[in-house]
């Protein structure tokens, strides 16, 4: 049972607005403040799907038995003044179905992402996570991410 990492077709969004919004659900229970539920089923089928044939972005499946199981989001941008990048990569979303984790899956959606990365011209592949997401640090550190960031927020209300 090996996991194959595709492209995604526009018609895998439904699949994946589902496990995005899990993202959203997931964000908000560690910080309501910080984490707004702007999103919506509808909207994130539409954004995602519409990230299916963009030229500098990327959207993966996952799939496990011929079934979708974690998706990836990977845009790209060569220059980006307010982040102080150049030829870097951003991994957005990843997420792998609760199921089929510790499957190969997450790891494999990584490895694609990387390659997807290269292909659109990437130097370098950047992410960012919740703070409270111990597991996805413990994650991303054993796939060979480092910490370069830390985001900080003040509430002024």
């Amino acid at each position: 049972m090996a996991v194959l990492v595709r492209r995604a077709r526009e018609d895998d969004a439904p699949n994946i607005a589902g496990f995005a919004m899990k993202l959203v659900d997931q964000h908000r229970d560690y910080d309501p403040v910080r984490f707004a539920r702007i999103a919506t089923l509808d909207g994130m089928q539409w954004f995602y799907g519409s990230q299916t044939e963009a030229r500098d972005a990327a959207v993966l499946v996952a799939e496990l038995d011929e079934r979708i199981v974690g998706f990836a989001y990977v845009s790209y941008e060569k220059k980006n003044y307010a982040e102080l990048t150049v030829s870097a990569a951003k991994l957005h979303d990843i997420y792998v179905d609760e199921g089929a984790r510790h499957s190969g899956a997450g790891k494999a959606l990584i490895g694609a992402s990387v390659e997807v990365a290269r292909e659109l011209g990437a130097s370098k592949l950047i992410l960012s996570v919740a703070e409270k997401n111990s597991a996805a640090k413990r994650f991303f550190e054993r796939n060979g991410f480092h910490v370069t960031m830390h985001e900080m927020m003040l509430r002024i209300d």
